[in-house]
C-alpha cells in the first residue's frame, strides 16, 4: 500500500484519449518506492517556487511579461536605426511576433491565477492527504529506460520522468485550454539560408510530428522567436505548459509551421541534406545546432557540440564536416558524444557565424533577451582574440592550410591529421569547395596537399599565398637565410606575387 493511502497503477492507453487511464494497481513495495521519489520530489519543486506558484498575485508569468515588454521597446526604437531596410524589416516582424507572445503570456497569467492555480494547490493537498491517482509507465528499475508518472487534474497534466540513461528528474506541467494564435511572418532571408537555418532547428530541439509538420517545443523566449523567423509564412503558436527543472520555472512554448506540412520525409533526410550545404550556409546551419544542442564558452574560448549517441550515424556526413572546421570528439560517455572546437577555431568559427549582417542583427537583437546567455557569450567570443594560427598558413574553405616552399620554387599548402577519419573529412569539404587536393602518408600522420597547379588557377588563394611568401621572404631575410629566401623570391615569381625577389650571391 502506498503511503497515506495513494492510489498507485499502471497506465493504459485508450483510444482517442491522450490521457491515460488506470489499469492494474501497484502493490510492489519497490515500485511504490520508486514511484513516491519522483512524487516527493515534485512536490519539493512546488514549495521551491511556492512564491510564483501558489501565490494568490504574484505568477511566473510577470517576469516573463515584464522583460518582454522592455525588449519590444527597444526594438521599436531601434527600427530606424541604421540606413539596412532588411535589418528594419527583421525587427519590424520580431516587433509584431513579440506582441502577439505578449498577449499569450497576459492571457496565460490571468487563467492561471483563475483556474490552474488552484487545481494545483488541490493536487498537492491530494497528494499529501492520499487522495490522488498516480498513474505510472516505464521501467522503474531499469536505469537505461525512463520511468514516469502522471498526475491529472481537470486542467493540469503533471508528467514526472526520471530520464533513461542519465537517471536525472524532469517535472513538466501542461496546462489545457489555453488558446494560441496563428502569426504569420515575412520572409526575411533567402531559400538556400532559411532552409539552412531550419536543418539546425530541427535537428536539434525541433522534429516533425505524426502529420509532417515542423514543430518544436521550447521554454526558451529567444528560440522561440528564433523559430518564428526561419519559418516564414503560418505558424501555430501558444503556451502549452511550464518546466520545472534546472532550477527555475519557465514558460513552455510550443510551435508549429503550419505551411510546411510534408515538406521534410524525416530527421534522417534532413541530417543528409544539411551534409550537402555549401561553406556559407552549412555556417548559419552549425548556428542553429550551436544555439539548441550547443555550448559556447568564453572563459575557455570554446565551442562545443553535444549529440546523443543515437545521433553520430545520423550525423555522419555533418561529423565530417565538424571535423574539417576544426572540431574533435572530446567525450563520449556512451549516451552522449561532444564534438569541440577549441580556441583558435572556436573564435574563428563564431566570427563567422556572425559574418552575414542579418543573421548578427538577428542574434545581438535576441540576446537582449534574459533568457539568451548563450547567445551573449556568442557575441562575446565573436570578438576575442583568436589564438595564433601562425604566419605561414592561410584559410582554404574553412580549413587552415600551411604554405610550404620547396627548394625548386614550386609551393604546396599542407595540413596534417593525425585520425584518418578528420584527413578524410577535410580532403571531403575542400572537394566540395571545388579544391583539388591529395591524400598522403606523412609519418605517423597523414598529409592533405594542395599543388601549384590549383593555386596559379584559383586568383584569390594565389593572393593569400602571396601574402605569405612575402612574410616569409622578409623574415628569411632577416635572419640570413639567402637559400631560404631565395627559393621563396623564386616562388613568388612563379605566381606573380607583386614583390621584387633578392639577388642572388
Amino acid at each position: 500500500m502506498a503511503p497515506n493511502g495513494l492510489r498507485i497503477c499502471w497506465g493504459r492507453r485508450v483510444r482517442g484519449d491522450k490521457r491515460l487511464e488506470c489499469g492494474e494497481e501497484v502493490n510492489d513495495e519497490r515500485v511504490i518506492e520508486e514511484v513516491m521519489r519522483l512524487i516527493n520530489e515534485f512536490i519539493n519543486r512546488v514549495e521551491k517556487h511556492g512564491d510564483v506558484l501558489l501565490s494568490e498575485s504574484s505568477t511566473l508569468f510577470d517576469d516573463v511579461i515584464n522583460a518582454l515588454s522592455d525588449w519590444l521597446g527597444k526594438i521599436e526604437t531601434r527600427i530606424g536605426e541604421g540606413d539596412d531596410e532588411s535589418i528594419a524589416n527583421l525587427r519590424r516582424a520580431m516587433l509584431d511576433i513579440g506582441k502577439e507572445m505578449l498577449r499569450l503570456l497576459k492571457q496565460a497569467r490571468e487563467k492561471w491565477l483563475k483556474t490552474y492555480k488552484p487545481e494545483l494547490e488541490e493536487l498537492i493537498n491530494k497528494l499529501g492527504s492520499g487522495g490522488a491517482r498516480v498513474i505510472i509507465s516505464g521501467e522503474p528499475f531499469n536505469s537505461n529506460k525512463s520511468f514516469v508518472a502522471h498526475l491529472y487534474t481537470e486542467n493540469l497534466v503533471v508528467v514526472i520522468a526520471r530520464v533513461a540513461k542519465m537517471g536525472s528528474i524532469t517535472v513538466n506541467i501542461s496546462l489545457i485550454g489555453l488558446e494560441g494564435v496563428r502569426m504569420v511572418v515575412p520572409r526575411l532571408f533567402g531559400d538556400n539560408r532559411l532552409r539552412a537555418m531550419q536543418y539546425g532547428l530541427l535537428l536539434t530541439d525541433g522534429t516533425i510530428d505524426e502529420e509532417g509538420y515542423p514543430v518544436m517545443g521550447t521554454n526558451q523566449l529567444w528560440q522561440a522567436f528564433a523559430w518564428l523567423i526561419a519559418w516564414p509564412g503560418k505558424n501555430h503558436v501558444y503556451i502549452n505548459g511550464l518546466s520545472l527543472n534546472n532550477g527555475y520555472v519557465s514558460v513552455m512554448w510550443y510551435l508549429r509551421a503550419v505551411d510546411r506540412r510534408g515538406v521534410f520525409e524525416s530527421k534522417a533526410v534532413v541530417a543528409e541534406e544539411a551534409g550537402k550545404l555549401d561553406v556559407e550556409d552549412f555556417l548559419a546551419f552549425l548556428l542553429f545546432v550551436a544555439l539548441g544542442d550547443g555550448d559556447v564558452n568564453v572563459k575557455r574560448k570554446r565551442a562545443r557540440l553535444t549529440m546523443g549517441s543515437s545521433k553520430v550515424e545520423l550525423w555522419s556526413d555533418i561529423i565530417e564536416r565538424l571535423r574539417s572546421l576544426g572540431f574533435r570528439i572530446d567525450r563520449d560517455n556512451g549516451y552522449a558524444v561532444a564534438y569541440t572546437a577549441k580556441p583558435s577555431k572556436a573564435v574563428e568559427l563564431a566570427r563567422k557565424m556572425l559574418g552575414y549582417p542579418l543573421i548578427k542583427a538577428l542574434i545581438e537583437d535576441l540576446s537582449q533577451l534574459p533568457d539568451a546567455e548563450k547567445l551573449k557569450q556568442l557575441i562575446e567570443l565573436s570578438g576575442m582574440e583568436p589564438k595564433s594560427l601562425g604566419r605561414s598558413s592561410i584559410e582554404v574553405a574553412g580549413v587552415r592550410i600551411n604554405v610550404h616552399v620547396n627548394n625548386n620554387g614550386t609551393v604546396e599548402l599542407r595540413t596534417k591529421r593525425k585520425g584518418l577519419e578528420d584527413a578524410v573529412a577535410i580532403l571531403e569539404e575542400l572537394k566540395r569547395a571545388g579544391y583539388e587536393a591529395g591524400p598522403r602518408p606523412s609519418g605517423d600522420y597523414f598529409e592533405i596537399y594542395i599543388g601549384m597547379y590549383v593555386i596559379e588557377r584559383d586568383q584569390e588563394m594565389a593572393r593569400k599565398v602571396c601574402e605569405v611568401l612575402r612574410r616569409m621572404l622578409e623574415e628569411a631575410l632577416g635572419k640570413g637565410k639567402i637559400e631560404r629566401a631565395w627559393a621563396t623570391a623564386k616562388a613568388m615569381m612563379y605566381l606573380g606575387c607583386p614583390a621584387q625577389c633578392p639577388r642572388a650571391r
